[in-house]
């Protein structure tokens, strides 16, 4: 955190039960640096640890409603489409993330700058947020000549 200053953090574990000594240390660093924790996929554990919001995947567009009226306050979703950022929009997603943008290992065919370059964001009331092979400065350099200025990453964060 020293070197890079993110927003937001998601914490995503897909290979195991949740671990709530893990829980509670990924918290209290975002709350040491003053980062909002989203945790991944599940609202009634990100609603019972106190994360302030949940990060919906691609099968999950239903739940951002659900997460809306338990009134968590940030609700992101993961999107591969335009078609899934409108819908994901109407929905009530604060937060949506587009990928891959660029090539990731098993995630299929980059959408590209030139898919960045199509939104308008004043057409959606969430922030968009590029993802996807993320990893270098260059990339990043591409991404700042979008509309789209927000971007999510792991490789680039570690």
């Amino acid at each position: 955190m020293e070197r890079h200053k993110p927003h937001f953090a998601a914490y995503r574990d897909k290979d195991s039960n949740f671990n709530p000594a893990l829980i509670e240390v990924f918290l209290s660093i975002n709350q040491k640096h003053k980062i909002v924790s989203l945790l991944n996929s599940n609202i009634n554990l990100a609603l019972e640890f106190g994360f302030e919001g949940v990060h919906c995947n691609g099968s999950q567009m239903q739940q951002i409603k659900v997460a809306r009226e338990k009134k968590l306050p940030f609700v992101f979703f993961s999107a591969h489409s335009l078609q899934e950022i409108q819908e994901a929009d109407k929905q009530g997603a604060n937060g949506i993330t587009i990928s891959p943008i660029f090539q990731t290992p098993n995630k299929g065919t980059p959408l590209g700058i030139e898919f960045l370059n199509s939104l308008e964001p004043a057409n959606f009331k969430a922030e968009i947020f590029a993802l996807g092979g993320i990893i270098s400065q260059q990339q990043i350099q591409e991404l700042t000549t979008t509309k789209i200025q927000n971007f999510a990453s792991i490789r680039y964060f570690l």
